[in-house]
């Protein structure tokens, strides 16, 4: 690719201004306006354990800074591979870009997806397309990508119009400046920086990009950031369901963050570099024991069972990938492969070399059984009680059916961004794990599981079935076999049956059935759906209950003061405490103590009732809403394209306009009109989260009578 005034970018490299340590590369890419060094704050905290390569980008620092080249995402690309492949980077690594290294390494990662291992995006700047954006908060969304887009190209022009900013940056201010962006030549620089901002940040949509990603990635950012806002990230997943949002939280979690909270950013880089699980009970000495519970479940829950095998075993529960105190990366595809090299990795640093038995209740179960095909040196004997196998379920099985169909349920939950909006990334973490497990385990063949198996396995299953039939076929001939345990609900919990199962002993009879033998325990996909739901209707409840308190009580002044200014309490208590560990970490804490400080005592005015500070709490409203409703009106005139209807966007700027005109002119009615506003917000959100419970259960149960198609309607309605 050759330029057009000559500069040929094939021969172009950049600088390597870090280069340091031993172990798996970590590249890592600064942003704008900077160099490799702006990041040492972030690579220090980053530790020893990986080799940490950190250039300059292209037209900053040390780099290249022709200026007959464009400066594209594609030619930033194309100089950094060169640069890596000449620095003898050729296994795959973890790419790690910030801000303009951030938009960048996506279009790296989309370029060369073979070359990484993990992709970390911490604060790129995108500005989607309108389509791209949900409904809800369009208006505002879009209306930040129209500013940010409007003003970097105003920035760059600064030079070419001889603007007073310019004359005042390469004037007065010239070494000041020139300290900021770290160049020696402000006006070579303005011109290199112009072109980045226009064909690099600006051309940022990620729509090309994202869908060719294959490798785990994430998006973090400050929750603070004025420049990339976290209420935008929820379009991306439209792009890329799989894609990771963290949110890092902090006064100082801003779009500086690898300067404001480098420690905070490179826990995030690093925990997807943890794969050692958490260790729950463990107990005695002898032959190692290894526990796995089923998907949703603590290791403490082991408890009773390594108690009784510690008298002749070395026993302990591990907390599965993504599961209890284990790491949870949503990077993660969570397969049977990633659960299988995290139970192995961590029994290495338990056991050494040392083999052990391995036993597992249902998901656990399965887990085991990779284990023991994936590595028969390491795991001597293996133990699978009520192992998920829904392979060799019975297509008229309506505990399975349920289970599918609560699977396609969570998994549209999970990628379901009203959703989102109402949780956050808390319902991911909650339900990721297991949908990707589950749906890895679905896409696993029993038959070449047991196949691979040439350690003495166990499979313990609760009555017969045809699974356990199934199971029993394809065990002929190999070193699994399969027992029946009648009259247990489930031999998983049954501590005698599983400390005789790891010890090799016939199993006990259980004699006592239990009371209610037809009913089966519920499995863990329909238990987390049912959860889900019942939280998004205790949170619809609430807020239905808010607005209609609201449209039926005229609040005082005095109330809405007193919970204002504890509000402003509680911030301030944050930043203070914020400022607290600043200054534990020996970085700048004034500025942070003046926020909270300030914010405490506007707080004590609003309850001693000073005018002042109602009247600038007023004054806030009021311009708030002008602000507001000008910028949704601008966008419902300029942008080309909405995902909605362009006429609700007007009717909801002029009701903007009208509640703040109305507040300065008229306080009563304004009050009154924004109370209502307020009500009927909260009286949507309500009924959405009710009607998105019932969606989910609806389809839960639509998805059932698919999968039982053919059965009685009496089974279909018992199954549902």
């Amino acid at each position: 690719m050759e330029a057009a005034l000559g500069t040929d970018i094939a021969d172009l490299r950049l600088h390597v201004r870090i280069d340091e340590g031993d172990g798996p590369v970590i590249v890592v890419l600064h942003g704008i306006n900077a160099d490799a060094d702006y990041m040492r704050p972030l690579i220090d905290q980053l530790g020893t354990g990986h080799r940490i390569i950190a250039p300059d980008l292209l037209g900053f620092g040390k780099s290249p800074k022709p200026l007959d080249i464009e400066y594209s995402l594609d030619q930033h690309t194309q100089v950094l591979e060169a640069t890596l492949r000449d620095a003898g980077v050729v296994d795959p690594y973890y790419l790690v870009g910030y801000s303009l290294g951030g938009s960048i390494a996506a279009r790296y990662a989309a370029t060369y997806p073979q070359r990484l291992r993990r992709l970390f995006l911490l604060s790129a700047p995108f500005y989607l397309p309108p389509e791209y954006y949900s409904t809800r908060g369009f208006g505002l969304e879009y209306a930040q990508a129209m500013l940010f887009t409007w003003l970097w190209k105003v920035i760059g022009q600064q030079k070419k119009r001889d603007t007073a900013l310019y004359q005042l940056a390469a004037g007065p201010l010239r070494d000041a400046t020139e300290d900021f962006v770290r160049t020696d030549d402000l006006s070579h620089h303005w011109d290199v920086m112009a072109l980045n901002l226009e064909n690099a940040i600006s051309k940022s949509t990620f729509i090309d990009d994202l869908p060719k990603l294959t490798m785990p990635t994430v998006f973090a950012l400050g929750v603070n950031d004025a420049i990339v806002r976290p209420d935008q990230t929820l379009a991306l997943k439209r792009l890329k369901p799989e894609l990771e949002i963290r949110r890092i939280r902090g006064l100082t979690a801003d779009h500086m963050i690898v300067i404001g909270a480098p420690e905070r950013v490179a826990a995030e880089i690093l925990r997807d570099e943890v794969t050692d699980l958490a260790v729950g009970p463990r107990a005695g000495s002898g032959t190692p024991v290894v526990l796995l519970g089923d998907v949703e479940e603590q290791a403490a829950s082991w408890g009773p069972v390594v108690e009784a095998l510690s008298t002749d075993h070395d026993a302990l529960a591990l907390d599965l990938l993504g599961f209890g105190r284990s790491p949870s990366p949503l990077s993660c595809y969570f397969t049977l492969a990633d659960h299988t090299s995290a139970v192995l990795g961590t029994a290495r640093k338990l056991f050494g070399d040392q083999p052990f038995v391995l036993a597992g209740r249902g998901f656990g179960g399965t887990v085991a059984l990779a284990c023991a095909a994936a590595d028969p040196h390491a795991v001597s004997r293996a133990v699978a009680l009520s192992p998920m196998v829904p392979d060799l379920a019975a297509s008229d099985d309506p505990h399975a059916a349920r289970q599918r169909a609560s699977h396609d349920a969570l998994l549209a939950v999970a990628h379901d961004d009203r959703i989102q909006r109402f949780a956050s990334e808390r319902i991911e973490h909650q339900v990721l794990p297991t949908v990707r497990s589950v749906n890895a385990l679905m896409a696993t063949s029993t038959a070449d599981l047991l196949g691979r198996i040439t350690t003495p396995t166990q499979l313990v299953f609760a009555g017969a079935s045809h699974e356990t039939q199934a199971a029993a076929a394809l065990a002929a001939g190999s070193p699994v076999s399969v027992d029946i345990v009648r009259g247990a609900a489930d031999p998983g919990h049954d501590v005698a049956i599983v400390t005789a199962a790891v010890r090799g002993e016939p199993l006990p009879e259980v004699e006592a059935a239990p009371l209610f033998p037809k009913v089966r325990r519920p499995d863990p996909l329909s238990r987390q759906l049912g959860g889900l739901n019942a939280r998004l209707i205790v949170r619809g409840v609430l807020m239905v209950l808010a607005g209609l308190a609201l449209l039926a009580f005229r609040l005082p002044l005095n109330m809405v003061t007193v919970v204002l200014a504890g509000w402003l309490a509680i911030e301030a208590g944050r930043t203070l405490w914020d400022t607290f560990g600043l200054w534990r970490r020996n970085s700048s804490w004034v500025l942070s103590f003046i926020v909270g400080a300030l914010e405490l005592v506007f707080a004590g005015a609003l309850l001693w009732g000073a005018i002042a500070a109602l009247h600038l709490v007023w004054l806030t409203i009021i311009v708030g809403g002008i602000a507001r409703a000008a910028a949704i009106l601008v966008v419902a005139w300029k942008a080309p394209r909405t995902p909605g209807r362009r006429w609700k966007l007007v009717v909801e700027g002029v009701f903007s306009l009208v509640i703040a005109i109305a507040m300065w002119v008229y306080p009563r009615l304004g009050t009154d009109l924004l109370q209502v506003a307020v009500a009927i917000y909260l009286l949507s959100l309500g009924t959405s989260a009710f009607g998105l419970a019932y969606a989910n259960q609806h389809t839960a149960r639509r998805r059932v009578r698919q999968y039982l198609a053919g059965l009685p309607d009496r089974a279909l309605a018992t199954s549902a």
